[in-house]
Parts: C-alpha cells; sequence; structure tokens
C-alpha cells in the first residue's frame, strides 16, 4: 500500500511540475507575443507616418530577436529600403521568400532593391519573373513601369561618353624656367649665361582635346578610358612649342562608403616637333568616406620614364601619398602628404635622380549655381641622389607651387576658365634656381 501512494504521490507532483512548467511557457510566450506585437506596430506605425529612419532603427533593435520572422522581416526589408540601406533589405526579402516563396510584394520589393543597387539584369529578372504570376491589375502596372525604368536606366549605365575641348590664351614669364640671374659663380669665379639658360617671357596659345568613356560592367563595376591632348604654341618661343598626349585605362569599384581604381597609362610629350619623353606606368587609389562627409584616400603610382633625346634623363618613378579630405554640396576641402622616389635608370645619370617629400592643399567652392572656385598650393622639399659632376656638389631644392582657377558655367556644354599658377624654385646651385608666373583665359565646350 505504501508503494502504490508513493507512486501516487510522485504522479501528482510531476503533474504539479508539469502545470507549473506549461504556466511559466504561457507566461513567457505571452511576453515573447506582447514584445513582438509592440516591435510590428511601432516599425508600421513609423513607415506609415514616412519617418523611415525610425523605422528603421526600431526594426535594427529587434533583429536579433525576431528575425526569421516573415511578418517581422517583411516590414524590416520596407524600412530598410527606405533608409538606402539596400543590402539589409535583399537579405530581409530573402528571408521572407524562405517562408512565404509567392509573396508578391516581397519578390516586387526585391527587384526594386536590387535596382537601387543597379544590379539592373538581377533586378530585371525578378520583375519579368512576376508578370506570369496572377497580380493584380494595380501591381502589374508597379511592375510594368519599374521594367520600364530599369530599361531606360540600364542603357544609360552600361556606357557613357564624354568630349571636351578647349582654346585658351595666356602669358608664362619664365617658358624655359631660366636662371634669375645672367650670371652663376663657380669656386669664386662668375660666369655668364647665354640667353637660353636665362629667365624668358613669352605669351602662348593652348588647344586641348579630352575624352572620357565608362563602362559600366555591375552596379559597383566598371572599365574606364580617359584619353587627353594638349597643343601649345608661344608667340617667339617656337623651340618650346609642346605637344602632350596621355591615354589612361582602368577599373574602378565603388560600393557604399569605399572606391577602389587601380589601371595604367601611357604618355608621350614632344618638343618643338621632336619627341622628347615617354613614360609608361601603373596606379592604384583608394577611397573610404568614414564620417558623413570626411572621407580617406591613398593611393600609389610607378612609372618607367624615357627621354628620347638624353638617356641620362631616363628615370624610374614611384610615389606614394595619402590624404584626408571633406566634400558637401558647395565645398571640397582636402590635404595630402606623400614621397616620390625617382632614381636614374643608369648610372652615369644617377646625378638627375632624386627624391622629394610633398604637402598638398586644395579648396574647391561652389560660389553659385554656375561658378566654381578652386585654390591649390603644394610644397616639395628635394634632394638629389648624386653629386653634380659639373658643379661638384649635390642639389638640395625646394619648389612652392601655387594655382587659382575660376570656372564659370554658361550652360549645359559652354564655360569659361580663367587661371593663374606661380612656381618658386630655390635650389642649392643658383643656376637651377628659378621663379615664375603662368595665366590663361579661355573657353570649354562639352560634348
Amino acid at each position: 500500500m505504501s508503494l502504490v501512494l508513493r507512486c501516487a504521490r510522485l504522479f501528482v507532483a510531476l503533474v504539479a511540475c508539469c502545470a507549473s512548467f506549461l504556466c511559466l511557457a504561457q507566461g513567457n510566450s505571452s511576453t515573447a507575443n506582447e514584445a513582438f506585437e509592440k516591435t510590428i506596430s511601432e516599425i508600421h506605425k513609423a513607415l506609415v507616418n514616412k519617418n523611415y529612419q525610425a523605422a528603421y532603427t526600431k526594426a535594427e533593435q529587434g533583429i536579433d530577436e525576431f528575425a526569421g520572422d516573415p511578418n517581422f522581416d517583411f516590414l524590416y526589408a520596407q524600412a530598410a529600403l527606405e533608409a538606402a540601406k539596400y543590402d539589409e533589405a535583399i537579405f530581409a526579402l530573402e528571408r521572407v521568400l524562405v517562408s512565404w516563396p509567392d509573396h508578391v510584394p516581397s519578390h516586387y520589393l526585391l527587384g526594386l532593391s536590387y535596382a537601387k543597387q543597379k544590379n539592373y539584369g538581377q533586378a530585371k529578372q525578378i520583375l519579368q519573373g512576376l508578370l506570369s504570376a496572377q497580380l493584380t491589375s494595380a501591381m502589374r502596372g508597379n511592375v510594368t513601369r519599374a521594367l520600364d525604368s530599369i530599361e531606360t536606366r540600364s542603357s544609360d549605365l552600361e556606357e557613357s561618353y564624354n568630349h571636351a575641348i578647349s582654346l585658351v590664351l595666356g602669358h608664362d614669364s619664365n617658358v624655359n624656367s631660366g636662371a634669375l640671374d645672367d650670371r652663376v659663380v663657380i669656386g669664386g669665379i662668375p660666369f655668364l649665361l647665354d640667353k637660353t639658360s636665362q629667365k624668358t617671357a613669352d605669351n602662348f596659345m593652348r588647344f586641348r582635346y579630352s575624352f572620357k568613356a565608362k563602362w559600366q560592367q555591375t552596379q559597383y563595376q566598371a572599365w574606364k578610358l580617359d584619353v587627353d591632348y594638349s597643343d601649345q604654341r608661344h608667340q617667339d618661343t617656337n623651340d618650346y612649342d609642346r605637344y602632350q598626349g596621355t591615354v589612361r585605362v582602368g577599373y574602378e569599384h565603388k560600393k557604399d562608403n569605399a572606391a577602389f581604381s587601380v589601371g595604367g597609362q601611357f604618355g608621350v610629350l614632344t618638343l618643338d616637333d621632336n619627341t622628347y619623353q615617354q613614360d609608361v606606368g601603373l596606379y592604384g587609389s583608394v577611397q573610404y568616406y568614414f564620417s558623413g562627409n570626411w572621407f580617406t584616400a591613398i593611393s600609389g603610382f610607378a612609372f618607367l620614364q624615357n627621354n628620347v633625346q638624353d638617356r641620362n634623363l631616363d628615370s624610374r618613378i614611384f610615389t606614394i601619398q595619402g590624404g584626408v579630405g571633406h566634400s558637401s554640396d558647395l565645398w571640397l576641402v582636402r590635404v595630402d602628404a606623400g614621397y616620390t622616389w625617382q632614381p636614374a635608370r643608369y648610372d652615369e645619370g644617377e646625378h638627375y635622380g632624386r627624391d622629394y617629400d610633398f604637402i598638398s592643399g586644395s579648396v574647391s567652392h561652389r560660389t553659385s549655381e554656375n561658378s566654381l572656385l578652386s585654390f591649390k598650393a603644394q610644397y616639395r622639399d628635394i634632394e638629389h641622389r648624386a653629386v653634380h659632376p659639373f658643379f661638384l656638389e649635390t642639389r638640395n631644392e625646394e619648389l612652392v607651387i601655387l594655382n587659382l582657377n575660376w570656372r564659370y558655367q554658361w550652360d549645359q556644354a559652354w564655360s569659361i576658365d580663367v587661371s593663374a599658377s606661380y612656381y618658386d624654385k630655390h635650389s642649392s646651385i643658383t643656376l637651377y634656381s628659378y621663379d615664375r608666373t603662368e595665366w590663361f583665359t579661355g573657353v570649354r565646350y562639352e560634348f
């Protein structure tokens, strides 16, 4: 009998424990449901009131607890889409479609999210798939309009071309970068300089053509081609007439706050109708917006420079620089610092080889809807690599470059440019010291 009582007591205890557990679970479930309903209600209310950032913030607060529930994920996706968080919207909609594979609004929003990312191929595939489903007339109209918009934007995205030509007239106070004095002193003995080594001023005319092409591969990736050609003619000093051409081919990747580019460049410079210098090399850069309008950037260059007229001037150029800047609708401010190694290609030209560190700053301000004012400044501290064979000392130099430019845009095609530049170079060997002022004004046409 005692065994029966003990079994009965054990049964009663187990029933009591189960009842307590069920009551506790029901209470926890009720609390969880209340929290879920409250979160859903607050997100929905914020969306209805078009307070999209508040809706997204609230949805983010519940993501760890409620992600996976299609009701929550669908509202989360709407808030993310309106807050321009397209990756988050896509992930949420994909979770919804796991639970609701035939949910038409989720398919529609997923197509729009890919379109917002400029992934037009994926967006088009999703929306075209919707047309075979049973849709209301309103939804079918929305899908059709979205596809038409994607078709237009994808054709614009795939490739773009821009041409620009300009013609300017100007004055250069020191065309040949000549010495400031008419004589130099070597070993206490003065030597007179001929006119070709002295400062020479002249007027000039410059024609320039540039071509920019871009082929978008995906919403993030693109190939670019830049071609630049200029022809500068002087009034009296024909020896310094020059043609200069540059071709640059590159790849860029942009996503969210980051941008990366890499490519190659080839350039040619001619003086007095004779090829003077050629260069070929590679470049790369990374830019990242880390806080609102603030960004940081780092870039590097590696070039081979071939001087056709004097092999001693052949060199290799390696540059690395980094900077920080601030960009807004009216202002662009940037400061950079870097270092350049330029060793000579041949031992006999090593005294032409040099290294220098530099710091530069630029400010651009849109003074009106049609007017842009820009100022740039750079300082270089230059050290040559070997003793000069004639002056028997190693050159140390400082160079300051200042530039002020104003552009006024008449309309979409025509603009006028006014520019002034100043160069001041101090060298430990007087012959290589000079100052130079250049200004020009002209018109520019884009098409």
